[in-house]
């Protein structure tokens, strides 16, 4: 076995583990491959990409700025955008 591996193990509801392995294994999935998988999104999302700390940084400068255009409700954002036309 690989140094770089661990083994996992817990105890669980005998009713929740077969829900769940009735559900990922309509999917074409296993258990402890759907766990892994998700672990990993976990972790995927957690640490965010170049393009989501961009759009995280822009969103705080827009909330810094006193100058910045403010809507109560969607429809005045689709009118201000026709009012460009």
């Amino acid at each position: 076995m690989k140094s770089d591996l661990i083994t996992c193990s817990f105890v669980m509801d005998r009713n929740v583990y077969n829900a769940f392995k009735s559900i990922v294994s309509k999917q074409g999935q296993n258990v402890k491959g759907n766990i892994v998988k998700y672990m990993q999104s976990v972790i995927q999302y957690d640490n965010p990409n170049a393009d989501t700390i961009l759009a995280i940084q822009e969103v705080e400068a827009l909330k810094k700025d006193p100058n910045k255009k403010v809507y109560g409700s969607f429809s005045e954002v689709l009118e201000d955008l026709t009012d460009d036309e």
